[in-house]
């Protein structure tokens, strides 16, 4: 009926500007089908419930222009398919490809791979996890870019179920040889040695160009022999508040910008201060960082109608309730509490 309707409108469609409503309408059809983890409540996440069924869990890490994983979503229509992704204009390519194929049991998300692996899934809870031709960053200088480290392997070692798998799949065979390596000096992993042009039974596009080409490919397979435990950023997500019981004037936030404060591997900055047109309320641009995280985010400075100052996290930006923010909001507000003179 919806099809019918849009064909319907689309006859129709003569005025300016009706072509444009018809594309924004698809858009958001597609929309609906991107999982927005800022908007969620409990980490690790609850992928049965998401996903209305309990199933074997599956990741692409990378899904570039998505045919990969939604190839092999149809090819294991009872597994359930987490897409992870950073890029903008992949993000748009998937959504629509989902929306035209009617793929359900892919959850699709844009979010950094080292921070959403660990601090999305629970221990023991994914079967296997797929990375299809990586950025290598080959240069010395940008090792720490690299998705593969000690760090990202203790966190397999975590999330994967018992006997889960890891696949690699690059056409640069030294990235294989060094993830070879790394795997190789974990306990936690029964790591195969690398492929040369391995067969698979659904290939990514550049696969099958580079095939075409003469070009080797390299595939490396590692499963999960041993569990390991992780700390993670959000096992907590309780947000602090701080109510400033002296009047508060504009120089009082001003002073704020430039305010830092770093503890351990936490750390903040007041980046800028704006005061609200039409209400007693000020809001502060900070900028957080949790080890190699970082976030943007406002924290909101509001005159309740007791006549206190109420500090609190803003909602516009909805970030990751992660100790740095936390820290942040309640830095902030002791922060008030004082004479309002600032040193920095």
């Amino acid at each position: 009926m919806m099809a019918l309707g849009m064909a319907l409108l689309h006859t129709a469609c003569t005025v300016p500007g009706c072509e444009l409503i018809l594309e924004m309408q698809q858009k958001l059809q597609y929309l609906k089908y991107e999982l927005n983890p800022h908007r969620l409540e409990h980490f690790p996440v609850d992928w049965d419930s998401l996903f209305e069924g309990s199933a074997p869990l599956a990741v692409e890490i990378g899904f570039g222009n998505g045919d990969f994983l939604i190839a092999w979503a149809q090819q294991e229509p009872n597994w359930n398919f987490v897409g992870i992704e950073l890029s903008l204009a992949s993000m748009e390519k998937i959504l629509k490809r989902i929306y035209q194929t009617r793929t359900t049991n892919i959850k699709p998300l844009r979010e950094d791979a080292r921070f959403a692996m660990r601090e999305f899934f629970a221990d023991n809870s994914v079967r296997q996890v797929m990375m299809n031709f990586p950025d290598p960053w080959p240069k010395e200088r940008h090792k720490h870019r690299r998705l593969l480290n000690e760090a990202f392997i203790l966190t397999l070692s975590a999330v994967l179920e018992e006997n889960g798998m890891y696949e690699l799949v690059t056409d640069q065979e030294w990235y294989a040889r060094d993830a070879f390596q790394l795997f190789a000096a974990s306990p936690c992993f029964d790591v195969q040695p690398v492929e040369t042009d391995p067969q698979r039974a659904v290939a990514t596009k550049y696969e099958q160009k580079w095939r075409e080409m003469g070009r080797h490919t390299y595939r490396l397979t590692a499963r999960k022999i041993k569990s390991s435990t992780i700390h993670r950023l959000l096992e907590d997500t309780a947000m602090p508040h701080v109510f400033v019981e002296r009047e508060l004037q504009e120089p009082d936030i001003e002073n704020l910008v430039g305010y830092q404060e770093q503890q351990q591997q936490q750390l903040f900055v007041v980046k800028e201060a704006f005061r609200a047109i039409e209400e007693a309320k000020f809001l502060l641009r900070v900028i957080a960082r949790d080890e190699d995280y970082q976030q943007t985010f406002w924290v909101a400075v509001k005159r309740e109608p007791s006549g206190r100052w109420l500090v609190k996290l803003d909602p516009a930006l909805q970030p990751y309730r992660t100790p740095a923010v936390k820290m942040a909001v309640w830095q902030i507000g002791e922060k008030l509490k004082g004479t309002g003179k600032y040193t920095r």
